[in-house]
């Protein structure tokens, strides 16, 4: 889909902040007159949407279309998150809704901060080029979710996203999907090229870039939320994925 054909598309609201977990809105009696993209990057989001309780944790996205019902319940925990709302035309079609697992990464998180700062100019280009990088975000999602997967491996895929801190055992993952150990194991790596232990620290260290990248809390304390008991490993596993320390990983970023 390209958004910039369309004369009717106008980007109204754009926040990318931490709030509290009280925040609450609530819109379920009235159909949504915008389109409605929200990314959740660090703690949780509670949403009914068209009837449906969808529950995002960090990384992953909800879209909800113009004329959907839905209504944000307050959580207990703090949330990053990003959200844009857009008007366009009722009657146009889109191939994604609903709930997005596991959709945001270091790029997205690239392109956000390129839109708040486009988003916040007076330039008389400001509307093309913020509708220009939401309208590739937007093609992004659709690129990575037209790739068809196992069913069991999107569920271990699944399990693993939301229990990153969490035991992540092979007992555990295989009671996830009720197979045997060994067939998830090569189902898995038949699947994706990985082992299942190669896939949890891949995820793991690019759910600390992306923490890195969007808060100011400790290497330590990032390490921790992303499931490393043991520092030293943390440290020695990130620096074979990215190339650098966790550390030096930050400070790149700040030049």
């Amino acid at each position: 889909m390209n958004l910039l054909k369309e004369d009717c598309a106008l980007i109204t609201y754009f926040n990318y902040t931490k709030r509290d977990g009280l925040f609450r809105m609530a819109d379920g009696d009235r159909p949504l007159a915008v389109l409605d993209l929200t990314f959740c990057i660090e703690g949780e989001m509670h949403y009914i949407y068209n009837g449906k309780h969808i529950r995002l944790h960090s990384g992953d996205g909800i879209f909800m279309c113009p004329g959907s019902f839905r209504e944000r319940f307050e959580t207990n925990v703090p949330t990053l998150y990003a959200s844009f709302n857009l008007i366009v035309g009722f009657d146009m079609e889109f191939e994604i809704d609903g709930y997005l697992p596991n959709i945001v990464n270091s790029n997205t998180l690239y392109l956000l901060d390129m839109f708040k700062k486009d988003f916040a100019t007076v330039s008389p280009y400001r509307d093309q080029k913020c509708l220009s990088t939401f309208n590739y975000i937007y093609n992004q999602i659709c690129e990575t979710l037209c790739n068809t997967e196992n069913p069991h491996v999107k569920a271990i895929k699944q399990y693993i996203s939301e229990n990153l801190a969490g035991n992540l055992s092979l007992s555990i993952l295989s009671e996830q999907v009720h197979l045997a150990p060994q067939y998830i194991c090569a189902l898995f790596k038949k699947e994706t090229g990985m082992t299942i232990t190669q896939y949890i620290l891949k995820t793991r260290i690019d759910a600390a870039k992306m923490m890195i990248i969007a808060t100011n809390d400790t290497i330590f304390k990032i390490a921790e939320h992303c499931g490393f008991t043991d520092y030293c490993y943390f440290s020695h596993v990130f620096k074979k994925f990215t190339g650098v320390s966790a550390r030096q990983y930050r400070s790149n970023l700040m030049k």
